[in-house]
């Protein structure tokens, strides 16, 4: 997974912003219970646009709520698939976890509705289960990894995954909306 030791390489130069800005979500997240995850895209989103401006986060964009209504309705319904998934003795959340791996990325770039992202992710995922699941096996073991660093190494290895992730949806994303094309569904105008 060359997309790991890639996104290394492209926040260490500017590592300290990569870090504060998953502090600051991540202090977000404590202080409304959990509830931040539901801005996860507008989190791939400050990631993205770092990334294609070839700059450090900006924590102002993590702030930008204009797309914050499918964004929540997006994360809930990935959140209510893996609940699903997980009463099927946990391995159903794998399952699901894998099936919509796409959807928080997809609201991020505003290409969907709630629903269609979700089967977006679903239409491409079925068919490349095993890919997605060997990204995700390795970022939770480099993550893994991070926390066993005396819970310091975290704070440099979750946005190098967060980064990894964007990137590894970059590569795939023509193949996800030709899946979604193929499944009839329509872009938001």
């Amino acid at each position: 997974m060359d997309h790991f030791k890639e996104s290394w390489e492209i926040i260490k130069p500017d590592l300290v912003p990569w870090v504060v800005l998953f502090l600051v979500f991540s202090i977000l997240n404590s202080f409304t219970g959990g509830l931040a995850v539901l801005l996860i895209p507008n989190l791939y989103r400050t990631c993205r646009d770092a990334l294609r401006e070839q700059r450090a986060p900006e924590i102002g964009d993590l702030f930008n709520f204009d797309e914050v209504g499918d964004d929540i309705v997006t994360m809930v319904l990935q959140y209510i698939a893996n609940m699903v998934g997980a009463l099927f003795c946990g391995i159903g959340a794998l399952v699901t976890g894998v099936l919509f791996f796409w959807a928080p990325m997809l609201a991020a770039e505003g290409e969907f509705a709630p629903v269609d992202a979700m089967k977006a992710s679903m239409a491409h995922a079925k068919a490349n289960f095993g890919e997605i699941f060997m990204f995700l096996l390795v970022g939770m073991i480099l993550n893994f990894v991070g926390v066993l660093v005396c819970c310091v190494g975290i704070l440099v290895t979750v946005p190098v995954t967060f980064v990894a992730m964007w990137r590894f949806f970059e590569q795939h994303k023509a193949a996800i909306m030709a899946a979604a094309d193929a499944e009839g569904l329509a872009r938001k105008a």
